[in-house]
């Protein structure tokens, strides 16, 4: 069975998301204790630590960046992400947190962590989009990481993986029981660490970034399960989210179409939905940077990639549940988003390396 829920949206640098000051504040700490001049890097973005004190402070994606690019380049090592995944405070996920904890299931929480994803305004959500699916008895987060990163892109990818393995020993009051971990990159410097991390086989330069796990833990119950906490503050991460975005018309249009990709509405009827004109609609996304079927595309590549790891759909199915009438109309878009056609990216995926 593949399952499916909301993403959030991947897009360039030209989307400033602002970043919370509560994770921005964590991140100069734990710099600072890896002894790092977090005065010096600080200052270097345009950024006050006294500011920061102020609960309502918001930090620019570009600053966000030149802290990251900065420390990258005093750390020394190469397995920085992976160190900012691992030690993360629960702190900096502040309301989600405590909705993905007082949760009923690892499934409730993961649709919930997902849901949210861009909740405290980092990479994840916008230039790193992960999604959940069930395949074949494993449960398996695919991290999809765009390009515009750059020097970043490691770093985040790495961020996020093992944040996943913390945040759910939060949860889950345990470890996750990692199958096996799929990275769409080279073997790096430091690749010795992830098996002391994942515990789990690890392959490199595969097509896609994939962490799977057995899909038995997902509907145990959780220790610290609260449905009336739960309630409370999935209304606050939802009020949050929608102030946060209100003025983001392609993240909104993403919710819009990430329900169902397969019949995405038209841009009229988009915009009727948005309660606005296609002119005023098209204007908007364009100052994004967007176009709408930028948007469709988009959805439906993350889609497509989780769909031919599960081996039980048919190439044709899988086109078929992307909304393509014939294969060859789904071969030539997945040949255009990733180089590679739909079968010979499953083969990759499944060859014994």
């Amino acid at each position: 069975m593949t399952g499916s829920h909301r993403l959030t949206l991947a897009r360039t640098e030209s989307r400033t998301i602002n970043t919370d000051a509560r994770y921005i504040l964590w991140l100069l700490d734990f710099l600072s204790s890896l002894g790092l001049d977090i005065d010096a890097i600080a200052a270097n973005n345009g950024l006050s630590l006294a500011a920061l004190q102020d609960p309502n402070a918001l930090v620019s994606a570009k600053q966000h960046r030149g802290l990251l690019i900065d420390a990258q380049q005093c750390y020394q090592g190469s397995d920085l992400g992976l160190s900012l995944g691992l030690q993360r405070s629960i702190a900096t996920l502040d309301q989600l947190a405590y909705l993905m904890i007082s949760s009923a299931t690892l499934r409730e929480a993961t649709n919930a962590g997902l849901k949210y994803q861009n909740y405290s305004g980092r990479f994840s959500g916008s230039l790193v989009v992960t999604s959940f699916s069930e395949i074949q008895a494993e449960g398996c987060y695919q991290i999809d990481a765009k390009s515009e990163l750059g020097e970043l892109r490691l770093l985040a990818i790495e961020d996020i993986l093992a944040n996943i393995v913390t945040t759910c020993r939060w949860v889950l009051g345990r470890a996750l029981p990692v199958t096996k971990l799929r990275c769409n990159y080279p073997a790096p410097p430091h690749a010795a660490r992830y098996q002391t991390i994942f515990q789990c086989p690890v392959e490199f330069d595969a097509p896609a970034t994939q962490l799977f796990f057995d899909a038995a833990i997902l509907d145990q119950p959780l220790p610290q399960s609260s449905p009336q906490s739960a309630a409370l503050y999935k209304r606050l991460c939802e009020q949050r989210s929608i102030a946060r975005n209100q003025g983001d018309i392609a993240w909104r249009l993403w919710q819009i179409i990430v329900e169902d990709p397969a019949r995405p509405p038209s841009l009229s009827d988009a915009a009727q939905q948005l309660h606005c004109s296609s002119r005023t609609l098209t204007r908007k996304l364009s100052a994004q940077g967007w176009q709408y079927q930028q948007l469709i595309d988009q959805v439906r590549e993350i889609h497509a990639r989780r769909y031919l790891s599960d081996p039980t759909l048919s190439i044709t199915r899988v086109g078929q549940q992307l909304g393509y009438a014939d294969s060859s109309g789904f071969h030539r878009a997945f040949k255009k988003w990733t180089g590679l056609s739909p079968r010979g990216f499953r083969e990759e995926l499944f060859t014994v390396r």
